[in-house]
């Protein structure tokens, strides 16, 4: 996955009612209005919230009737979780910074440079 992907992902999902909703979406498909009843929010506000999580590519839109139900993307959900899992994996296994326990050059400098 890009990396400017996951950023759009990311950046949906750190919106505290656009997260409410992919979990209320994860138990089942519903339409905006029984999403909006369901965490007391007016429905206009609900589609907005659905059309940033529709083009971060988190959600997915169906045709019912007159109704629109609305999935999460698993899929997607789950390969952000692997990506994540897989930068955990080489932050425990990378190597320790050289200059751990000392100061870097560069924050030599800078305080050298207020002194003089």
């Amino acid at each position: 996955m890009k990396s400017t992907d996951m950023v759009k992902v990311f950046k949906a999902l750190a919106c505290e009612k656009r997260l409410a909703i992919v979990k209320l979406l994860l138990t089942k498909r519903q339409c905006v209005g029984l999403i909006a009843s369901t965490l007391g929010a007016s429905q206009s506000s609900i589609s907005q919230h659905l059309r940033v999580l529709r083009d971060a590519g988190i959600v997915q839109d169906n045709r019912c009737g007159y109704h629109i139900h609305y999935t999460v993307k698993r899929e997607l959900l789950e390969q952000m979780g692997e990506e994540v899992s897989s930068m955990l994996d080489s932050i425990e296994n990378g190597a320790a910074c050289p200059k751990e326990g000392k100061l870097c050059a560069e924050t030599k400098s800078v305080a050298n440079s207020r002194t003089n």
